[in-house]
């Protein structure tokens, strides 16, 4: 008398199961209510009831996995964050420790750079004006004339060695004006009109007409301008072309990743004043890229340069709040530098 309904049950717990299988678990409940109306045998009714609460338990256990799975999967995100601000935490402590380093070897550098200038400058002056009087001396004995002068190119170069330490030492001092970047910078292009020509060197001159006044040293600043014009020259001794130009610039994250974004105040999508000092000249090696604004440090031949050029260059910008960056360029063969100088506040523009 049973077996009809026996049978719809049954065929119920079936589709029920199938369900299971896949993960659905809609229809339990008909299978609950299907035990409670009495036309069933009571075990098949514990059986179905059972059953019921077989499929409840499973989908009470799946959400509660599924939930665990999310957890699971948002703490592997927050932990990928924590460990990604924490790369960038590390790097920016590393960075700024190399810079403590960088600036507490600058300063005794300086210190020791100035106690040694002073020490030898009045010696040195002394050699000079013998040197200058034994060839006055000696002009009609061409052996000996020419010994004397030798010497005194040799003081002339010890001297440049000497002012280039002073220079390094005093670098702390400006005296800042309102001035036109531009002029300073045609003003510097003047001073070295005579190595640019004689070494066969075209200026291609890249003017804007929307510069702001800056507050400037213009001494100092042409001290800049022309050490990296004349690194410019010794940089191609066949001669070539040198490029000069200025810029408003807007900062994008490549600028602060170029520059070091601990090293530029304004942020990125703020604007800044953009000089731009590109050679076609053999261009940098990459093993002295990150040596080039050490003391002492040069690639030129012994007598051209004394490797404090880039190193004063870096600290009078450092002090006008503008920085530097050396490279090679992309568009062709070549050396390039950048400077970026920061606005006045309500000169930028929108």
């Amino acid at each position: 008398m049973y077996s009809r309904q026996v049978e719809e049950l049954l065929e119920q717990l079936i589709v029920a199961a199938e369900k299971l299988s896949m993960g659905r678990y809609e229809g339990h409940e008909q299978i609950f209510a299907m035990t409670d109306d009495g036309r069933y045998p009571p075990v098949v009714a514990r059986f179905a009831e059972a059953f019921g609460m077989m499929a409840v338990k499973i989908e009470a256990r799946e959400f509660r996995l599924e939930q665990m799975i999310d957890d699971l999967t948002r703490t592997r995100d927050e932990l990928t964050v924590t460990n990604q601000r924490l790369q960038q935490s590390l790097q920016e402590l590393q960075q700024a420790q190399m810079q403590l380093i960088q600036q507490a070897k600058m300063e005794t550098v300086g210190r020791l750079a100035a106690g040694v200038a002073h020490e030898v400058k009045n010696p040195l002056a002394i050699i000079q004006l013998g040197t200058d009087f034994l060839a006055d001396q000696l002009k009609d004995t061409p052996l000996w004339y020419e010994t004397v002068m030798d010497m005194a190119d040799a003081v002339q170069r010890a001297d440049r060695v000497i002012k280039g330490m002073l220079d390094f030492s005093r670098s702390e001092q400006l005296d800042l004006q309102e001035a036109d970047l531009q002029t300073v910078i045609d003003d510097s292009l003047l001073l070295v009109r005579h190595e640019l020509n004689s070494g066969h060197i075209a200026v291609v001159r890249e003017a804007a007409g929307d510069i702001p006044l800056l507050m400037l040293d213009r001494n100092k600043l042409k001290q800049v301008f022309i050490n990296l014009f004349m690194n410019a020259v010794h940089a191609m001794p066949e001669g070539g072309s040198l490029t000069v130009s200025v810029a408003l610039h807007r900062l994008n994250p490549a600028d602060l990743a170029a520059f070091g974004s601990d090293r530029i105040k304004p942020a990125a999508g703020e604007q800044a004043v953009m000089v731009r000092i590109a050679d076609t000249g053999k261009g940098i090696p990459e093993e002295v890229v990150t040596k080039l604004f050490d003391p002492f440090f040069t690639t030129k031949p012994v007598g051209v340069g004394t490797g404090l050029g880039l190193s004063v260059t870096g600290k009078i910008l450092e002090l006008h709040h503008a920085v530097i960056t050396l490279g090679n360029r992309r568009d062709r063969q070549g050396a390039e530098a950048l400077l970026l100088f920061t606005l006045p506040k309500g000169d930028a523009q929108p």
